[in-house]
């Protein structure tokens, strides 16, 4: 009886060692996959991830990454397979699904990539719907369906705010409209939350622009100029923004004096700190904690924050569910509070101006 108790033990020892083995032996190779896939070295990665698939061909994260790897490639018959076979090992490995929508977005096939994010997108497990929601507006787009495109974007942006390719997608958007307000919005919001760079600047001096705010469009055009991070492409469209700038400016002027009209007087000093004090009074600002598809996820949110936050609360846009937190006079109280939230309670927030 101990013999045979002896052999059982060593069975279970020696699929113990080997289990151990092969899971690091896969892993070895999906992560040399990974650094190959990073580096843009595809071929290297399909090799890395092939030999990890074989090893541990129950692991859907490594078809994945075979699949995406194939895409890249544009072997897009070789990606499906390998996508459609993660979910076939796990059915509710989501990334897997919108990986494979995006890649029927890829090859123009718009039908099946709209029902597949679209599938993707009732997962409410699932935490890169904003990225699902940006593809998928890509597909309306490519389908004609404008509002569809526009309203999927606006989804994208309220789930990451902080998504810039789709926060300056959905401002060049709002700027092809003529909705120059709602594209200053964005562009302002990014630059709260530190998104400091160059696009941004000139996206917020082009809206400013068209708004007729000119004064505030040349000084935002100055600190574009300024900074070292502007290339000469930028460069030069912010030279050439000025130009226009200038010119509206000019005409402005010219036409004032045809109907004889006196020249706007400049405000005295006092009258224009006076005017900036209200407007910055005007000016408040909160920290967004979390958006959500439905009010009661979002409310439950609320509820579990209300024990140490005061002053939280729950707003609606464009179908998403905002929990809001605080109401500061200015963004340095905001961005002191944001760090807060970050180090105290673990909870990264982003600023928005109300």
């Amino acid at each position: 009886m101990k013999r045979v108790l002896l052999l059982i033990f060593l069975a279970l020892v020696s699929c113990a060692v080997k289990d151990q083995k092969e899971t690091k032996e896969w892993q070895y190779y999906y992560d040399l996959g990974m650094s190959s896939y990073v580096a843009k070295n595809y071929s290297d990665a399909i090799a890395n991830f092939f030999r990890s698939a074989q090893i541990a061909p129950k692991e859907p994260k490594v078809w994945n990454a075979l699949g995406l790897a194939y895409m890249e490639a544009k072997e897009f018959q070789k990606a499906e397979n390998s996508f459609r076979k993660a979910l076939e090992v796990d059915p509710t490995y989501t990334e897997a699904k919108m990986n494979l929508g995006i890649l029927y977005y890829n090859i123009k096939d718009y039908e099946k990539a709209k029902s597949t994010l679209e599938d993707t997108l009732k997962d409410e497990t699932f935490s890169q719907k904003h990225m699902a929601y940006y593809y998928l507006a890509k597909v309306y787009k490519a389908l004609g369906e404008d509002q569809m495109y526009i309203d999927s974007l606006e989804k994208a942006t309220a789930y990451n705010p902080m998504f810039l390719e789709a926060q300056m997608e959905l401002a060049q958007e709002y700027e092809r409209r003529g909705d120059y307000e709602k594209a200053k919005d964005i562009y302002s919001a990014l630059l709260n939350n530190n998104v400091d760079n160059p696009v941004v600047l000139l996206g917020l001096a082009r809206v400013n622009f068209q708004l007729g705010n000119y004064e505030a469009s040349k000084d935002i055009i100055r600190s574009i100029l300024e900074k070292k991070e502007s290339d000469n492409l930028i460069r030069s469209q912010a030279y050439e923004l000025l130009n226009k700038v200038l010119i509206k400016e000019q005409e402005k002027y010219i036409r004032s004096l045809h109907r004889g009209e006196k020249p706007e007087e400049v405000p005295s000093s006092a009258q224009t700190k006076k005017e900036e004090q209200l407007q910055i009074k005007e000016k408040t600002y909160a920290i967004q904690l979390g958006s959500f598809s439905s009010y009661e996820r979002a409310d439950a949110f609320k509820k579990k924050l209300e024990g140490s936050l005061k002053d939280v609360r729950v707003i609606e846009q464009s179908g998403i569910y905002k929990v809001m937190y605080g109401r500061f006079t200015s963004k340095e109280e905001a961005e002191k509070e944001q760090k807060n939230l970050l180090k105290n309670f673990n909870i990264l927030g982003f600023i928005v101006e109300q």
